[in-house]
């Protein structure tokens, strides 16, 4: 199907308004976006059932919406996060990040791609399908927007907990993919690993033992906690060592430093394994200490679901893995399977950096691909 100009003109308002609300993570406030959704977007006239769920991190009240249409047996689930990750340098944009202007077909702004093009193409959905009696006599649609999915996915959690993806026949997630269409994505280990050595004075290093010398004679050791395993969708699984810690005084001897090491795994690739490996790490005569700080599985959908299949045959689009972790983490486990699908619009290259945009076409064509797909799936 082909949505209407109208349809087109409203989505493009939609969208260059939910750009416009901040909701930087930290702190991650979303009480201004689940407002305009309800009193704007998905008015209960119109038969749309709000459901505002809120939960406290660091002291900040943090607002979910879920917003359902249909009384079927049947739970389709769509999910998008309503929070974006700090602008950072202003001075690097060359338009104001909340300003959702336009250029060429292009609308720019923090979370442009990541992912309130993404929201406005599952909004496009809901509503074209509100209007469709057979669809909502025999299925119900579900929209969950969370919160906090850049800082702890602790939205995704909660909703997860409350029951609202119990027994639910298909998963959508409409984070950047190109419109590619993502079938897997890779677990994720963030591990500190703290070495304790001997301080002393800086003229006399023989009598310490330099801790920041401890650390990076381990990287290798780090390195070899992997298996040599590769996915054909998710290739292989990474490291980033993305922060190092220590010393107090350039004259001081640090008995005390860490690294933060971020692991991305691909399913062949055990947790515990890796774990394991870790903590057999040995250097003489430095404490070694490791701590897991956040751990999430590896996900592979049913690529041979028939919604797959057909979202498959109308994009003539590829699988891809994604390499980073989204709300599914929290909605998906290996005791609790459902098929899902990581689908949207925009250019995952180009999010979490300055002049983030995206192309608008693709959030019409991402509204008209799912729409196709699940009429074709559902509505036989």
């Amino acid at each position: 199907m082909e949505i209407s100009n109208y349809q087109k003109e409203r989505l493009t308002n939609i969208l260059k308004k939910l750009i416009q609300i901040p909701t930087e993570n930290p702190p991650g406030k979303t009480e201004e976006v689940v407002n305009f959704l309800i009193n704007e977007v998905f008015r209960e006239e119109e038969g749309f059932h709000n459901e505002v769920i809120t939960h406290m991190k660091d002291g900040v009240e943090l607002h979910n919406l879920v917003t359902k249409i249909g009384s079927g047996k049947k739970k389709i689930v769509l999910s998008g996060h309503f929070d974006v990750v700090p602008v950072g340098d202003q001075t690097k944009w060359n338009h104001p990040p909340f300003s959702a202007k336009m250029v060429d077909g292009k609308i720019y702004g923090r979370g442009s791609a990541d992912m309130k093009g993404g929201i406005t193409s599952l909004i496009g959905v809901m509503k074209v399908l509100n209007s469709d009696p057979y669809f909502k006599e025999n299925y119900e649609l579900i929209f969950l927007g969370t919160a906090d999915e850049e800082a702890g996915m602790t939205g995704s959690e909660l909703l997860s907990k409350m029951g609202f993806i119990n027994n639910a026949d298909l998963i959508i997630i409409a984070e950047p993919t190109n419109l590619n269409i993502g079938v897997a994505g890779k677990g994720l280990l963030w591990a500190t690993i703290q070495v304790t050595g001997k301080s002393a004075h800086g003229s006399m290093p023989d009598k310490g033992h330099n801790a920041i010398e401890g650390v990076l004679k381990i990287i290798p050791q780090i390195y070899n906690c992997l298996e040599d395993k590769s996915n054909k969708t998710l290739g292989r699984s990474t490291i980033n060592i993305g922060k190092i810690y220590g010393g107090t005084k350039i004259n001081i001897v640090p008995d005390y430093a860490e690294l933060e090491i971020d692991f991305r795994l691909i399913p062949e690739q055990e947790h515990e394994k890796v774990i394991s490996n870790l903590r057999k790490i040995e250097l003489n005569p430095y404490s070694i200490n490791v701590k897991i700080t956040n751990s999430l599985q590896s996900l592979l959908t049913d690529v041979n679901h028939p919604f797959i299949q057909n979202l498959t045959n109308i994009t003539n689009s590829e699988f891809i893995g994604v390499s980073y972790a989204t709300d599914a983490c929290k909605y998906v486990n290996p005791t609790n399977f459902i098929p899902f699908v990581i689908f949207g619009p925009g250019d995952p290259n180009i999010v979490h950096k300055p002049n983030e945009w995206i192309q608008l076409e693709q959030v019409f064509h991402a509204t008209e691909f799912l729409i196709d797909a699940l009429t074709k799936t559902y509505l036989k």
